[in-house]
């Protein structure tokens, strides 16, 4: 069964550098530990080339020209392990991460950054083990990571190849052995005690340590020897224990510099998206949620405790686009500010079914969700946050009880189901907002005559009434009477004169006094509380 590792050199330096393009092909080095211990943890190939070494003082080290000096950043490096991850579920769902770094304060201290993945039954879908590396290797690249990939029949042999041998390396089955005699034996990352007792013996490659004698080895070094010469071979029969798919991604960034504005914050959101979407993309997900973390800088210097700025996102449609969410993101941040300067960027992503879509031949084209979202959320950063969205009415009595939610694309399925239960409607409830005033004169308890806007109109037909009332426990009770009434006009006369909303629903002829009138059908109300009467829409 074969096992493939895919490891990042210098992890703590591309960490950094992978969130920051502009340093890639730059000499870097990366400083760890607080004053007066720091020292230099990492450094890339180039930095090395100039004499720059792990372990050097920050005061040594600053002795170098043309160096780009940054801080490990532990939150950084989380993120690039998933990332990592990321990349070998792409090929197969059995994953170990097999990463350990040292502590800030040891640079020397032994670090490991990488993944292990079963690739037993991945040559039918992918094709031959070298392909699948070089799969690895390319995928690996995309979210900024120059990494080296091995496969071996075991995943130890696999790890040792992939740290020793630079590039793509396959080792055919039963040259495991052989493959790894040829490294050194810092390729196995042992402890530095053990590697300064092999020195004393002359022990110098690995094949010269899986060559002693295994009981010799178990009387002077113990089984832990015994382990690490089994690696020397190859041999190594420890199990992979996989690791579970993630539930979210995560983005994070920790500036050099405080950011106060939000033109340079954005560059630095752009980024995080990139990497986001790319290793969402590589799923086949897509983005329903995010989530914003700014970390600020507190006003007083002497404040403890964060402040943080958090903004969520919750995305109407799913969406897997950086421009698109980036342009939320701006909108967002433009109505909500943060209160102070950023000095750490957290984007957290729950990602769910990527939207997919059929279009019919006889049916025309409708705007593009991602275009409507950014629209309504131009819209309410104008009318302010709350009134933009789809009305949905309350579980409640109360006349006009509503509130407004996110506005959600309908698939064509829900929309044919909407279409079909609205064709059954025969009338509908036109509503004055807000009501208009009126005055109702009232014979035997009935309403006969009808004044509003100046214009009286005889009642010749009505329902009702309907009595009703609700939150009486609260400050905002509210009862009132519903009549549906018939109008017609008392006498004719020009259509120019109905230029009030409330008379012009009545349509009559300009003309002598036998022309005939239309009707017209309204809903009045008497409010309980006030004892007033408003007219409160016209059926169409």
């Amino acid at each position: 069964m074969p096992f493939a590792c895919l490891f990042v050199p210098d992890f703590p330096v591309q960490a950094v550098v992978r969130l920051d393009p502009e340093l890639a092909g730059k000499p870097v080095a990366v400083f760890a530990g607080a004053p007066p211990l720091t020292k230099v943890f990492s450094v890339s190939p180039l930095a090395r080339k100039l004499g720059v070494a792990a372990g050097l003082t920050k005061l040594q080290a600053e002795s170098f020209t043309g160096i780009t000096w940054r801080w490990r950043s532990l939150p950084q490096e989380a993120t690039a392990r998933a990332a990592l991850l990321d990349c070998a579920w792409t090929i197969s769902p059995r994953v170990e991460d097999i990463s350990k770094s040292g502590d800030d304060a040891l640079p020397d201290t032994v670090a490991l950054d990488g993944v292990v993945l079963d690739i037993g039954g991945c040559e039918k879908l992918f094709g031959s083990a070298e392909k699948i590396a070089r799969d690895l290797l390319r995928v690996a690249a995309e979210v900024g990571f120059a990494a080296n990939v091995a496969v071996a029949a075991n995943p130890s042999a696999a790890i040792c190849a992939a740290q020793g041998f630079a590039g793509v390396t396959v080792i055919p089955l039963g040259e495991e052995a052989m493959r790894i005699g040829e490294l050194s034996l810092a390729a196995l990352r042992a402890p530095a005690e053990l590697l300064e007792t092999l020195e004393r013996w002359g022990i110098r490659s690995c094949r010269d340590f899986a060559a002693l004698p295994e009981i010799a080895v178990i009387e002077r070094l113990g089984q832990d020897g015994r382990r690490w010469q089994q690696l020397a071979r190859g041999a190594d029969p420890r199990p992979l224990i996989a690791k579970e798919f993630p539930l979210e991604f995560e983005e994070c960034m920790e500036l050099d510099s405080p950011v106060e504005s939000l033109e340079p914050l954005l560059f630095v959101l752009n980024r995080l998206l990139d990497q986001l979407c790319t290793r969402i993309r590589m799923h086949l997900l897509a983005i329903a949620e995010m989530k914003v973390t700014l970390e600020l800088q507190p006003p007083d210097m002497r404040q403890k405790g964060e402040l943080r700025h958090i903004r969520t996102l919750r995305l109407p449609i799913p969406a897997k686009e950086s421009k698109f969410l980036l342009k939320l993101l701006q909108l967002d941040l433009q109505a909500h500010p943060p209160t102070s300067e950023v000095v750490a960027v957290r984007i957290l992503a729950i990602p769910t079914t990527a939207r997919s879509r059929q279009l019919g031949l006889f049916l025309p084209l409708s705007p593009e969700p991602e275009r409507l979202e950014v629209t309504l959320a131009r819209i309410q950063n104008t009318v302010g946050e709350g009134r933009v969205g789809a009305p949905v009415l309350l579980d409640t009595h109360r006349p006009n009880a509503f509130e407004q939610n996110r506005f959600v694309v309908k698939d064509a399925a829900e929309q044919k189901l909407a279409h079909a239960r609205t064709a059954i409607a025969t009338a509908a409830l036109r509503i004055y907002r807000p009501p208009l005033p009126a005055t109702v004169d009232l014979h035997d308890g009935k309403p006969a005559r009808l004044a509003c806007s100046g214009v009286q109109r005889q009642i010749f037909a009505f329902a009702g009434p309907w009595r009703t009332k609700g939150d009486w426990w609260s400050e905002t009770a509210w009862a009132r009477d519903e009549w549906d009434v018939e109008l017609r006009a008392l006498q004719p006369r020009p259509r120019a004169a109905a230029s009030i909303a409330f008379d012009a629903n009545i349509i009559d002829s300009a003309g002598d006094a036998t022309a005939q009138t239309e009707t017209a059908l309204y809903r009045i109300y008497k409010d309980l509380r006030s004892k007033r009467w408003f007219v409160e829409g016209i059926y169409d």
